[in-house]
């Protein structure tokens, strides 16, 4: 193993409380039901497109464009920043990149963002590349073309990769581009979703991250 690609929401940082005001916003603008903090909570990790198509299904695909600009609009001002890193993340970065491995962002959110939050959050150090969903959150935005753009950006080998996320979608992604898969259950996933997507290893613990990389 040579190449760790880190999901960021539920896996880096804990976006809960921006992610969720920045979807309620969007309901307000938009005149659309307010599905409450607990389905929204949902909507972290997967491409926001594709949260849509499953908790708005009556909401028309002409009209997405329209509320990722409201979604923005609140988050990129206020939410972006509303945010907490997971308690000793920081501490597996250091170990992890001590141990030698490239590590790398592969996150749904758009490029841009994610290289503000890891400059915001001090982690600049750690990562070798941070890899994102297109600017328009439609060209490239489901977690196995962001992942499979990361590899290849990367040039990691992809029996060398692993990708570490707490959502299906994570899993999924790696599935896809035929690498390792590492799920965790301190985010926004549990232990039954990232089971049924079919991780390898499943942890709880942030802190044993780095000893089950060194195992596969």
């Amino acid at each position: 193993m040579k190449y760790i690609f880190f999901d960021f929401d539920g896996t880096i940082a804990d976006t809960k409380v921006g992610t969720i005001k920045a979807l309620q916003y969007m309901a307000q603008k938009l005149n659309i039901t307010d599905l409450g903090a607990d389905t929204y909570q949902k909507f972290i990790g997967p491409a926001i497109t594709e949260s849509f198509g499953k908790y708005y299904p009556d909401l028309p695909k002409e009209r997405y464009s329209e509320a990722i600009a409201a979604y923005d609009e609140y988050y990129k001002t206020d939410g972006l920043y509303q945010l907490t890193l997971y308690p000793q993340i920081e501490d597996v970065l250091s170990a992890l990149k001590d141990d030698g491995y490239q590590l790398y962002i592969s996150s749904a959110k758009t490029e841009s963002l994610i290289k503000k939050l890891i400059t915001y959050l001090k982690l600049d150090q750690y990562f070798t590349g941070l890899y994102g969903a297109s600017e328009d959150e439609v060209t490239r935005s489901s977690k196995a073309d962001i992942l499979k753009y990361a590899l290849e950006n990367a040039k990691a080998e992809a029996d060398e990769s692993v990708i570490i996320g707490d959502r299906s979608t994570d899993i999924q992604g790696g599935i896809a581009n035929h690498v390792h898969t590492l799920g965790i259950t301190y985010g926004f996933g549990d232990y039954a979703e990232l089971r049924d997507a079919g991780a390898e290893s499943i942890l709880e613990d942030p802190t044993e991250v780095p000893s089950e990389i060194r195992a596969m």
